[in-house]
């Protein structure tokens, strides 16, 4: 089974995803995971991978890929173009890959929707954990030692480039619950509750 996790910054994805994974006995892949797997699997710099994941291509990548198209300058195209697809495409194939083998836990790259929605033959348990803007600027100044300013930037950047990946890549809307089986506000419930959630759904979902 698959268990993916999409998140906001600051929602407590990387906790809940760990107790997913603790509770099923499945590979987590985190982004530190994934990045290590991508770097083995993929011919591009380590530093290029680590820039480029679940980040949109860039204005200036777009317009080059745009103005390639409309000429026919195959090269170009290529160039700017292939490399960032290369990963995505990667992505898929970890994750669908490891679920071959036994349960696993992704964080982000699109949600379920990485996945072409649901892969034939293997479930797929769906969930988004989300809190308000203000409730993840206090989780993350909390955690990394950060102050309000830094941590507020860090989650527009986030939250921008996440959403605008999800649109480029799947043309699909990260905050669209019907594509989930689960939507969990961490800030309502408390993420301790949050966590007793996931945990549940995925136990019972595996079991069926």
């Amino acid at each position: 089974m698959i268990v993916s996790i999409a998140r906001e910054l600051g929602s407590g994805g990387l906790s809940v995803g760990e107790a997913v994974a603790a509770a099923l006995g499945a590979t987590l892949l985190d982004e530190r995971a994934m990045l290590e797997q991508l770097a083995a699997r993929v011919d591009l710099p380590r530093d290029y991978i680590a820039e480029h994941v679940e980040r949109p291509p860039s204005a200036g990548a777009r317009l080059i890929a745009d103005l390639a198209a409309a000429t026919a300058m195959v090269p170009v195209m290529q160039t700017w173009l292939q490399p960032e697809e290369q990963i995505v495409a990667a992505v898929r194939e970890i994750v669908v890959e490891a679920a071959q083998s036994g349960h696993v836990v992704v964080l982000g790259h699109g949600g379920v929707s990485l996945l072409g929605w649901r892969p034939e033959g293997i479930p797929v348990l769906a969930i988004l954990l989300r809190a308000s803007r203000a409730w993840r600027v206090a989780q993350l100044v909390r955690r990394l030692g950060i102050d309000q300013a830094e941590a507020e930037r860090r989650i527009a950047r986030t939250d921008e480039a996440r959403q605008r990946y999800q649109r480029h890549y799947f043309n699909t809307d990260l905050y669209d619950s019907r594509q989930y089986d689960l939507v969990l506000c961490t800030e309502t419930l408390g993420l301790p509750h949050a966590i007793a959630l996931a945990v549940a759904t995925a136990k019972t979902s595996a079991a069926t």
